[in-house]
């Protein structure tokens, strides 16, 4: 399934391992709506979507990042680590209800 298929979807273009803590990716343009409403540090449940691998059930936590002389942008935290970086253009698809075991 194309992120285009699913509508809000995370496109991600940037990531970076930050050790200790897990993944933090930015979303590619445009981002997601569903991005802004939770609290920061709010905890989300999503699906990580890759070429050639099968879909990932994951954490993340809502965190916001800014680099010198930009505006604060919203970000996902990873808590976890898919192994190799997740190529740029994997996406990242909101699950609705979080299920039990990734509580």
């Amino acid at each position: 399934m194309a992120p285009s298929a699913v509508p809000d979807a995370f496109g991600i273009a940037h990531r970076w391992r930050v050790p200790g803590l897990g993944l933090l990716v930015l979303p590619a343009a445009p981002e997601p709506a569903w991005l802004a409403a939770p609290a920061l540090h709010s905890g989300v449940a999503l699906r990580l979507h890759r070429p050639e691998t099968p879909p990932l059930l994951l954490v993340a936590t809502v965190e916001e990042i800014a680099f010198a002389g930009q505006p604060a942008a919203q970000a996902l935290l990873l808590d976890a680590d898919p192994g190799k970086l997740p190529a740029i253009g994997s996406w990242l698809e909101l699950l609705t209800n979080m299920p039990e075991y990734l509580h």
